[in-house]
């Protein structure tokens, strides 16, 4: 039976918010677009290695950012970036006190910046019981020992859990060691599911 809620944070309780290019892009001169720095710093290995606390961000930014941009140090970037870059699913956090589960926990990919970010938009909110982040726990999605790391802190068997994710190699990282993966599309559709498995009341739209 189904009792514990696992949530993805990124591309399921928020997303980026649409101007941010755009203002970010109309306020510092781009060599190649924000976009071409992005991709550069999400594809590095080294950020890679942040995420299960192997380094931090800021040296990987203050390192990348140079060859992009000028004007803008790694620390007004990072600020603003982690401020105004987050456009937060509210119909879905306003949703989770009425899931039918014990606990409800969000477990993500987050270095510490943005782990810091996370907790503090999201811990001690009504029917989160807690944040389970990648560079606290040493592992990160899809590998097994982040889900086995995960089961560890919730105190749950697999068959417990229920994890939803917007990436398809995450959802089957988790199925992978047992527990119920749910690939995230929109809100109507994870509604749609969270009543199919018993964890929701009919009269939620």
């Amino acid at each position: 039976m189904i009792d514990t809620l696992l949530l993805d944070v990124d591309g399921v309780l928020q997303f980026p918010r649409p101007r941010f290019v755009a203002d970010i892009e109309r306020d510092y001169r781009w060599a190649a677009g924000f976009l071409a720095f992005q991709r550069e710093l999400l594809r590095d290995p080294a950020e890679a290695r942040s995420l299960v606390g192997d380094g931090d961000l800021m040296s990987v930014v203050e390192r990348l950012l140079p060859r992009h941009v000028s004007g803008l140090s790694a620390r007004e970037f990072l600020d603003r970036w982690l401020a105004e870059n987050i456009e937060v699913n509210q119909d879905l956090l306003d949703l989770l006190p009425a899931v039918e589960v014990a606990q409800i926990y969000l477990a993500t990919n987050q270095e510490a910046l943005r782990g810091r970010r996370v907790k503090q938009l999201y811990a001690g909110r009504p029917g989160v019981t807690g944040v389970l982040i990648s560079h606290e726990l040493g592992h990160r999605k899809p590998h097994r020992t982040f889900f086995d790391a995960v089961l560890a802190r919730v105190a749950r068997r697999p068959q417990e859990c229920l994890f939803v994710d917007d990436k398809p190699a995450y959802v089957a990282g988790a199925a992978d060691v047992g527990i119920t993966g749910l690939l995230y599309r929109d809100n109507a559709r994870f509604v749609a599911a969270l009543k199919s498995y018993g964890l929701l009341g009919p009269g939620h739209a």
